[in-house]
């Protein structure tokens, strides 16, 4: 199955296409805006994937948490290209497509995103299975969850924000980003999710653990 993978959650845009593996990749990372970049990039991943848009099979869009204005960029985007093309979409969340593309570490993973406010939008997987529920909480309240694992491996576009908890944990690892395996894991991701639930709702929108706020910068 062809897949184009769109994920405008954090403020690095990335966009793939997929087939048995990742075929083509298109990355931009700020000051450039996902509202002027995504349907470009969209465009150069397809061509240098050497696919024709006729071609795709299945939209597979981050579905949050994250950006607030990302998101919605994001899903407004692949659902007009899904209602033009006759192209199904689905929405997968952001949170899962992290713990999905770490799932061969062993221990606890933990993908951060930034919620602002000095909290965290995050989860603890293992071996791609989440454990509990998403969380957007304050990081003092993720070590109360964490603290007694010895094996704790950070991941995501935040993971830096928990370096200094690390620096006495010999078990407890910062990964930098990897948009490669981000972006394969949400195409696989999105197959599963289609093949189960078959393609989103018209109505469906993004997954927002708090209330958007009225103001919030548009940049991305």
């Amino acid at each position: 199955m062809i897949v184009v993978s769109i994920d405008t959650s954090s403020p690095t845009l990335k966009v793939g296409v997929c087939g048995e593996h990742l075929l083509a990749r298109s990355i931009f990372k700020p000051p450039v805006t996902h509202a002027e970049m995504i349907v470009p990039s969209i465009d150069d991943a397809l061509r240098s994937a050497g696919v024709d848009v006729t071609a795709i099979e299945l939209l597979a869009v981050a579905g949050g948490p994250g950006s607030f204005t990302g998101l919605r960029i994001g899903i407004a985007t692949a659902r007009g290209i899904s209602l033009g093309m006759g192209i199904p979409m689905v929405l997968v969340p952001t949170l899962d497509v992290y713990g999905m593309a770490w799932k061969e570490l062993d221990g606890i993973v933990v993908p951060l995103l930034d919620a602002r406010k000095h909290r965290l939008y995050c989860a603890r997987y293992h071996r791609g299975t989440k454990i509990g529920d998403w969380m957007d909480i304050a990081l003092p309240g993720l070590i109360s969850k964490v603290h007694s694992e010895e094996e704790v491996h950070f991941v995501g576009p935040d993971a830096d924000l928990a370096e200094t908890l690390c620096i006495d944990r010999p078990g407890w690892t910062v990964h930098q980003p990897e948009p490669e395996r981000e972006i394969e894991a949400l195409a696989r991701l999105g197959v599963s999710i289609y093949q189960q639930k078959g393609p989103a709702e018209d109505c469906a929108g993004p997954t927002y653990l708090r209330e958007p706020e009225i103001g919030e910068p548009s940049a991305r």
